[in-house]
C-alpha cells in the first residue's frame, strides 16, 4: 500500500509537506500541492480511513434507517441522501429497521450520525441506548419522532388536497387501497376517512399485505376485489407502487382509467409519469427533505448542545390524466 512516506521519498520532500498538501493546508504553495497530488494519484495513494477517523474523532459514515428496502420511495430517499453524503466526503450505509432493531445495528457499525425515515420505533430504541449520547439522529418523513431533530412531510395536508380534488370532480365511491395493518401510516388513512364521512360517504378499504412482490399482489387483488364488490368510482392508493400494480390489474380486466375508474397514488416516484395514462400522485419533497436533514445533522455534529431543529414540508399534488374526467 502506498503511504505518504513513499510519496515524500519519491519527490525528495518531507513527509510533513505531503501531509499538509493532501489535507489542503493553505501554507502549501499551489505549485507544490499540484505536484504532490499528481504524484499521489499516479502512485495510487489512498487515504487510510481508520487513521482519518482517529484524527478527526469521526468515522465518516452516516447511517440511513428505512422501514424496508422494497418501497420505491425509500429507494429515492436513499439515492438523494447518498448523493449529499458523498458530496461531503462521507459514506452512507442503509439498514432496514422495520423491527426496531436499532441496538443490534449500532453495535455492529460505528457511525457518526443517523437519518431515520419513517422509523420512530427504531429511534425510541436508539434513544434508550448508551450510543444515543454520542450518535445524533434526525427523524424524517411522514412518520416522525418529534422529540429529536426532525423534518416532517405533512401527508395529512396532501391527502386532504387529493380528496378535495376527487370529490370536487364528482367521484363518490372512492376506495382507499392500503396495507392490512396501516396504523404505522395512519395520516393517509385517517384523512381519507374524515373526508369521506364529512361528505356523507362511506369509507371503503382495499387491504393488501406487505410483500416484496407488492405490485404483483395488488395487480391480482384488484381484479378479485372488483369481481366480488364491483368497481369503485375512484381508488386512492397508499403508495405509487400500489397504484402502478392496481393500474396494471385494471388494464388486465379491460377497465379504463380514468373513464371507468379514477386512480391516484402517493410518493411521486418517476414511474407514475411514464404509464399509458400518467398517474395523479401526492409528490413528497424528497430532495428538500434530504437537504434539510443533512443540514440538521451537520449542525448537530458540530454543535451537540444546539436547540432542537424542526421543519415541516408540504407535498405537492400532481393532477394527471388518471383522475381527470373529460
Amino acid at each position: 500500500m502506498v503511504t505518504q512516506e513513499h510519496i515524500a521519498r519519491k519527490l525528495g520532500i518531507s513527509r510533513q509537506l505531503v501531509t499538509f498538501a493532501l489535507a489542503g493546508y493553505p501554507q502549501v504553495s499551489p505549485e507544490s500541492r499540484k505536484k504532490i497530488l499528481a504524484a499521489a494519484k499516479k502512485m495510487g495513494y489512498r487515504p487510510n480511513p481508520h487513521a482519518l477517523a482517529l484524527k478527526r474523532g469521526r468515522t465518516g459514515i452516516i447511517a440511513l434507517w428505512v422501514p424496508d428496502q422494497i418501497s420505491s420511495h425509500y429507494t429515492h430517499v436513499a439515492q438523494e441522501l447518498n448523493r449529499l453524503v458523498k458530496q461531503n466526503r462521507n459514506e452512507l450505509i442503509i439498514s432496514e429497521v422495520g423491527n426496531g432493531a436499532a441496538e443490534q445495528i449500532l453495535t455492529h457499525v460505528p457511525v457518526d450520525g443517523i437519518i431515520a425515515v419513517d422509523a420512530p420505533d427504531a429511534i425510541r430504541v436508539h434513544l434508550k441506548s448508551a450510543a444515543a449520547r454520542n450518535i445524533p439522529v434526525i427523524s424524517i418523513g411522514a412518520n416522525c419522532f418529534a422529540k429529536t431533530d426532525f423534518v416532517q412531510v405533512d401527508l395529512s395536508a396532501g391527502t386532504r388536497e387529493l380528496m378535495k380534488h376527487l370529490l370536487d370532480s364528482g367521484f363518490r365511491r372512492i376506495a382507499h387501497a392500503t396495507f392490512v395493518r396501516a396504523n404505522q401510516f395512519s395520516a393517509r388513512r385517517s384523512e381519507y376517512s374524515n373526508a369521506m364521512r364529512k361528505s356523507g360517504l362511506k369509507p371503503e378499504f382495499i387491504c393488501y399485505p406487505f410483500s416484496e412482490k407488492q405490485r404483483e399482489i395488488v395487480r391480482q387483488l384488484i381484479q378479485e376485489y372488483i369481481r366480488k364488490h364491483g368497481c369503485p368510482d375512484a381508488i386512492f392508493c397508499h403508495s405509487d407502487d400500489a397504484a402502478i400494480g392496481i393500474y396494471r390489474g385494471l388494464c388486465d380486466s379491460k377497465i379504463r382509467v380514468p373513464e371507468q375508474v379514477a386512480l391516484a397514488g402517493c410518493d411521486g416516484i418517476h414511474d407514475t409519469e411514464y404509464l399509458e395514462t400518467p398517474l395523479t400522485t401526492i409528490v413528497q419533497p424528497v430532495a428538500e427533505m434530504c437537504a434539510a436533514a443533512w443540514k440538521f445533522l451537520t449542525k448537530r455534529l458540530e454543535q451537540p448542545k444546539a436547540g432542537r431543529q424542526k421543519m415541516i414540508l408540504k407535498p405537492a399534488l400532481a393532477i394527471r390524466q388518471s383522475s381527470q374526467r373529460f
